[in-house]
């Protein structure tokens, strides 16, 4: 039988409707902090900070259950963001993450939130430093945004740690060593470039060339490139896909894999088989997904 398990989309400063799923998944809070009485466990699959107007809550509920045995979690490439962002690069000057409009952006509502908490804010930062990028359980495997084994065994073999000479590799866009590509396609996901030079406006109002693929899908699954891309242009959408891109990289073992990062809309539903995404776009206006592993059940609500 399946552990007992609820896997948790992401949640971006949502914690209401944090506190709401995990109520109706049966959790009560004791002692301020959310645990279930059949000891159920639930597990994040990151993304818990910006964009939501309650970061600090959703943070204190997620860590106090994973302190507490309650809950796991993996990091997100928001967390991982935010350790680039606020780590000093000693080598370059600077820091690992540009503070341009755009990533200062991005972040704005954490740095809002945790203006007059920055002693409390930089134990959240510690906290992040510590979280597994992937679970691999006996039952079910969590990543946030692609699992590729390929990657995780090129961190399996050199990972010790978010420190500055890890984030100095992982954050090289230049020279590009594994684990840049490991970390890139981990948390955020795998990419294409789109033919004829064609490019798409983003979520955030970016002009995208690259557009992520849809991995948890099967060869036999990819005839357009409506069936492989994301967000892909509607000139290319019923356009046929060239064999490399029908062949290329997808998820194909049996073990399940939960994961979050893409913005998937309408009522939550299993996007395969064996891979399942959770994110349903609580910060757009979307939902706050879980699923039941023992149950094979979805579960969701609104902002």
């Amino acid at each position: 039988m399946n552990k007992r398990i609820d896997l948790i989309g992401d949640i971006h400063g949502h914690a209401d409707a944090l506190e709401r799923l995990l109520q109706m998944l049966g959790y009560r809070r004791k002692s301020g902090v959310y645990s279930h009485p059949q000891a159920r466990q639930a597990v994040f699959v990151g993304d818990f900070i910006d964009r939501g107007p309650r970061i600090r809550e959703t943070l204190h509920i997620v860590r106090d259950m994973c302190d507490a045995g309650h809950a796991r979690a993996v990091m997100g490439n928001h967390e991982f963001n935010a350790i680039c962002f606020h780590t000093p690069h000693t080598e370059k000057g600077g820091f690992f993450r540009d503070h341009s409009w755009k990533e200062i952006n991005q972040h704005m509502a954490t740095l809002e939130q945790f203006r007059h908490y920055r002693e409390e804010w930089e134990g959240f930062l510690e906290w992040f430093r510590t979280l597994p990028i992937w679970i691999d359980d006996a039952n079910f495997r969590v990543v946030h945004a692609c699992w590729d084994p390929a990657h995780i065994a090129t961190l399996s073999a050199c990972f010790t740690g978010m420190d500055a000479e890890f984030l100095s590799r992982a954050t090289d866009h230049q020279n590009a060593p594994p684990e840049f590509h490991a970390i890139e396609e981990l948390l955020k996901g795998k990419e294409e470039i789109l033919p004829d030079g064609l490019s798409f406006t983003d979520k955030d109002g970016a002009i995208r060339h690259e557009c992520r693929i849809r991995w948890w899908t099967s060869p036999s699954e990819r005839e357009t490139y409506g069936d492989y891309l994301m967000e892909c242009p509607e000139s290319l959408r019923n356009e046929g896909l060239l064999p490399a891109s029908r062949n290329g990289f997808s998820y194909a073992d049996d073990k399940p894999v939960f994961f979050g990062h893409y913005w998937l809309k309408g009522s939550p539903k299993a996007v395969s088989r064996n891979a399942i995404c959770l994110d349903y776009s609580v910060a757009k206006g979307g939902y706050l997904a879980a699923y039941s592993l023992d149950e094979a059940r979805l579960r969701w609500v609104g902002v």
